[in-house]
């Protein structure tokens, strides 16, 4: 049985927001409030208006949502958030709406709550060991400060393999295949948002192309080689996908 959660945005909510405990919290339930409203106006508005245009509603509608309660919700924080990273919370919205609309949940609200609950734990989980192993706090309250502690844990690719692992963890928990994603709809503008690596040398334009496309040719030729590997139903697909970009990341980042 496939999990009815919206993988693709959580999946990238916790990409971007994982570095702290006190971000994850938040970003998680603005998540669930998202996907929530986007399929209380799926099924709000299909029996009104043509399916083309409900669905069209429901996307906008979700992406300004999720952009705006970020905003907001970030700011009563005190969390800082640049436009880059807002920009993104609209794509949160849009990839939310995306599978409210091809998943058919028949309004099944406590299922999709359910779900949604279980893997914003695991997401909450890991944000607070990764903010540890980068600072020694955790919500920000200093605990210890030890040797093994880096700041690289910070960086996207431990955001990727963490994401991974809390999908797989996640499927395993609730005996569930994860639903299915397009990890291109991540991996795609995470490169272009947060490229792992930088090529002074080649020029601006040559330089950031080649930032992007060559992380990206790595990740399609990977995903493609991933297919006919033999890995147990809880990291099918989505996770061990972005565990292979996670490594990228980590290798790219050498350079």
């Amino acid at each position: 049985m496939k999990g009815k959660y919206p993988t693709e945005a959580f999946a990238l909510g916790m990409i971007l927001f994982s570095a702290g405990l006190k971000e994850a919290f938040a970003a998680g339930s603005l998540m669930i409030l998202t996907a929530v409203f986007a399929e209380f106006l799926k099924n709000l508005l299909k029996p009104l208006v043509p399916a083309w245009s409900s669905a069209l509603c429901a996307a906008l509608a979700a992406g300004s949502l999720c952009a705006s309660a970020f905003l907001l919700g970030f700011w009563a924080l005190g969390i800082e958030m640049d436009a880059g990273t807002w920009s993104m919370t609209f794509l949160l919205g849009l990839l939310a709406a995306r599978h409210v609309l091809r998943a058919e949940l028949q309004a099944e609200y406590g299922e999709l709550l359910w779900e949604c609950a279980v893997f914003w734990g695991f997401w909450v989980l890991l944000a607070a060991v990764r903010e540890f192993l980068a600072t020694g706090a955790v919500f920000g309250s200093f605990i210890v400060r030890g040797s093994y502690q880096s700041k690289g844990f910070l960086d996207p690719a431990f955001g990727l393999l963490g994401t991974g692992l809390a999908l797989a963890f996640t499927n395993g928990l609730l005996k569930k295949r994860g639903p299915d994603a397009e990890s291109l709809l991540l991996a795609l503008p995470l490169i272009i948002f947060a490229r792992p690596l930088e090529m002074v040398s080649l020029g601006p334009l040559a330089g950031l192309l080649w930032t992007i496309l060559a992380p990206a040719a790595l990740f399609v030729s990977c995903r493609q080689t991933l297919k006919f590997s033999r890995t147990s139903s809880s990291f099918r697909g989505l996770p061990t996908e972005l565990l292979t970009l996670g490594f990228i990341y980590m290798i790219l980042g050498l350079y």
